[in-house]
C-alpha cells in the first residue's frame, strides 16, 4: 500500500438522491431505493487510526505477556530479588510495552499503506439496503449486510468488519451530517441480519479462456493453504523474534546483573529462543485459522485470469484488477505462486491447480510482463 499523505485533499460527497421520511416520533425511516453515495481518498492517518483501534485488545495481551516474561527473566537472573522491586520492574516493563505497541502499529500501517497502490486511489462507496459497494478504478466489491461480522464507530471512522482482520473503513469526513444520520439508521436496521457460518466445499471446476495467450484458473483456497501463506508472510519474524528474546535475556543476565556466562545460562537462552519460536508459530496458526474461518469470501471458488495487462481476481460479488506494475513482488513456493499487491497482501495461485504446461506459461508471463523479478 504505497502512501502519499492525502489529508489536504478533502473528499467530496457525490450523493444526493437521498430522501428521508420522518415518523411521528422523529425517527428517520429509509425508503426502499434510498442509498448513500460518497467518495474520497483514504489517508495514511485513517489507516493508522484503524490499525490502532484494531490492535486495542492485542495491546493489552502484549502488556500482560511482557510483564510476565520480564518477571520470569528477572527472577532467574536475581533469585533473591524482593517482591516489591520485581513488581515495580514488571510495571515499568508493562508501561514500555503499552507505549511501544501503538508506535509499532502505526509504523506497520504506514508501510502497508505505502506499499498498496490501489489503496491510494479514490474510493467510491454506495451504502444501501443491499450492503456496502466499493469501487476503486476497475475493481469493485459488494459486501452484503449478512456478511459483515461487526460494526464499530470511533471518533473519526465507521468500521465494518468482514473478517477477523479485514474491514471496510469509511471516515466521517466523507459524509455530511444527514448522510451520517442515514448511515447510522441503515446500520441499526441491518445489524442483526448476520447469517450463520457458511457451509463450503472445494470445487474442481475449471474455466476455459477464449484468448490462448491468457491463463484462467478456478481455484479454492483451503485452510491448509491459507495457513501456509500466513507462515510464509511471517517467515522473517519467526526467525528474528526468538533471537530478540535471547538477546534480551543475555543482556539482562550478563550486562545489567553482571553474571558470568555459564553453560546453564547459554542452554537456558537457547530454550527461551525455542519456546518463543514455538509459541509464536502456535499463535500465528491460531490467528490465521480464526481469520480464514471468519472470511466467507475465502469459502467460495475464486476465478483468476492472468493476461498482458495484469491479474483479474473474481469472487462472488467482487472483482479486483491489478496491473503488472502494481504487483510489488512475486514468489514461487512449493505450494503456490504468490503475487504481492502490498507488503502483507497477496493473490494466491495454488500449485495443485496448475499443470506443468501452465506453470511454464505462468513463469513466461511473469518474465515478460511483471515489473518485478520472481523469487
Amino acid at each position: 500500500m504505497k502512501l502519499e499523505i492525502r489529508t489536504n485533499k478533502t473528499p467530496v460527497p457525490i450523493l444526493k438522491k437521498n430522501r428521508a421520511i420522518m415518523d411521528r416520533k422523529g425517527v428517520v425511516i429509509l425508503e426502499n431505493k434510498e442509498e448513500i453515495k460518497v467518495s474520497g481518498l483514504l489517508s495514511e492517518e485513517v489507516m493508522k487510526e484503524y490499525l490502532v483501534f484494531h490492535s486495542r485488545k492485542s495491546r493489552i495481551w502484549y502488556v500482560i505477556f511482557g510483564m510476565l516474561l520480564y518477571a520470569v527473566l528477572i527472577r532467574i537472573a536475581i533469585p533473591d530479588i524482593p517482591i516489591i522491586f520485581m513488581l515495580f520492574a514488571m510495571l515499568f516493563a508493562g508501561m514500555i510495552v503499552w507505549f511501544i505497541v501503538p508506535m509499532a502499529t502505526k509504523k506497520k500501517a504506514i508501510k502497508e499503506y505505502r506499499s498498496d497502490q490501489l489503496m491510494q486511489q479514490e474510493v467510491f462507496y454506495i451504502v444501501s439496503r443491499d450492503g456496502i459497494s466499493q469501487k476503486v478504478r476497475k475493481s469493485e466489491m459488494l459486501t452484503r449486510w449478512e456478511d459483515i461480522l461487526s460494526i464499530h464507530e470511533t471518533k473519526n471512522l465507521f468500521i465494518f468488519y468482514i473478517s477477523k482482520n479485514k474491514a471496510i473503513v469509511i471516515p466521517h469526513k466523507f459524509l455530511v451530517k444527514n448522510e451520517m444520520q442515514l448511515l447510522r439508521q441503515l446500520i441499526k436496521e441491518n445489524e442483526n441480519s448476520h447469517s450463520s457460518q457458511s457451509v463450503y466445499s472445494e470445487p474442481i471446476a475449471r474455466k476455459q479462456t477464449g484468448n490462448p495467450e491468457d491463463l484462467t484458473f478456478t481455484i479454492f483456497i483451503s485452510e491448509k493453504m491459507f495457513l501456509a501463506y500466513i507462515n510464509f508472510l511471517a517467515r522473517k519474524i519467526k526467525m528474528l523474534f526468538p533471537f530478540g528474546f535471547i538477546a534480551i535475556y543475555l543482556f539482562l543476565t550478563l550486562v545489567l546483573f553482571e553474571y558470568k556466562m555459564s553453560i546453564f545460562i547459554a542452554v537456558f537462552a537457547v530454550v527461551v529462543g525455542l519456546a518463543t519460536w514455538y509459541f509464536l508459530t502456535t499463535y500465528l496458526n491460531w490467528k490465521a485459522t480464526a481469520e480464514y474461518r471468519s472470511d466467507r469470501r475465502l469459502h467460495n471458488d475464486i476465478h483468476l485470469e492472468l493476461n498482458a495487462d495484469g491479474i483479474i481476481q473474481t469472487l462472488p460479488n467482487s472483482q479486483a484488477h491489478y496491473a503488472w506494475e502494481e504487483i510489488l513482488s512475486i514468489y514461487e513456493t512449493k505450494n503456490a505462486f504468490l503475487f504481492f499487491v502490498s507488503k502483507n497482501r497477496a493473490i494466491i495461485l495454488p500449485q495443485k491447480y496448475v499443470n506443468e504446461t501452465e506453470k511454464t506459461k505462468v513463469r513466461n508471463k511473469i518474465k515478460k510482463h511483471a515489473k518485478t523479478k520472481k523469487r
